[in-house]
């Protein structure tokens, strides 16, 4: 399974999150790992943007480091774990799914797009109900999505 995150696994993982949040992004990174499933990112975009923001941000505190260190190796070092996208790999998103979207999130439909198998994992429950309408778009919420992944 190929699966496009959001900036939540990245804001759950801070030092100052809330601790429900964290325990769910480890639990989620832990179960993926032992998985042969790949993360999908692409290389310019709000997530990586986030990540390299957080790791400036809070680079200091030895738990974040430690977390973000973790994430780093399975986002920017192992090709087994996550497929990294450019824009010129990219495809348009159709107009009448574009409209739907914020611009903050036209990453995670492009993303989409370019392989229609992928799953979007989001906590944003707005953007799945804007979405929900859009034929064949496998989106879904963290709480539920790990309902199904911890079995």
């Amino acid at each position: 399974m190929e699966i496009v995150v959001n900036e939540w696994l990245l804001e759950y993982l801070r030092p100052d999150a809330q601790e429900s949040d964290k325990i769910d992004a480890i639990k989620f990174l832990n179960i993926f790992l032992k998985k042969r499933d790949r993360l999908v990112i692409k290389i310019s975009s709000p997530f990586v943007d986030k990540f390299h923001r957080f790791m400036k941000q809070f680079g200091s505190d030895t738990g974040f480091k430690k977390n973000f260190s973790k994430l780093h190796q399975i986002l920017f070092r192992d090709a087994d774990r996550t497929a990294i996208a450019y824009e010129s790999e990219l495809q348009a998103i159709p107009e009448d799914i574009a409209t739907l979207i914020p611009p903050d999130d036209k990453y995670l439909v492009e993303l989409w797009c370019a392989n229609k198998d992928r799953i979007i994992l989001t906590t944003d429950s707005k953007l799945k109900d804007k979405l929900k309408c859009v034929p064949g778009l496998n989106i879904c919420l963290l709480p539920d999505f790990l309902k199904e992944y911890c079995v």
